[in-house]
């Protein structure tokens, strides 16, 4: 009985631990990426960058990889910035 309990206790541990830094995660994403406007991100676009398709692009990124749409930049890496892996 004591073994089990300890297992369970370990694993209860673990499992406060990964939502500890899940929610650190997602506090150093929102500081990092605050929101901003549709017309900010054009301006951190390339120049010539057609804004119908490129704001199509950023609300496909928003919706598939469930990040808020405000928080997308035009520098933003799929991987290291999105948890896109």
């Amino acid at each position: 009985m004591a073994p089990l309990i300890i297992c369970v206790s370990a694993l209860a541990l673990l499992a406060i631990i990964v939502v500890i830094m899940a929610v650190k995660r997602d506090q150093a994403f929102e500081q990092r990426f605050p929101p901003i406007s549709d017309e900010e991100f054009m301006a951190r676009c390339r120049p010539g960058t057609n804004p119908a398709v490129a704001l199509k692009i950023r609300r496909i990124i928003a919706d598939h990889l469930a990040v808020e749409y405000g928080r997308i930049y035009p520098s933003s890496s799929f991987i290291e910035d999105l948890g896109a892996d």
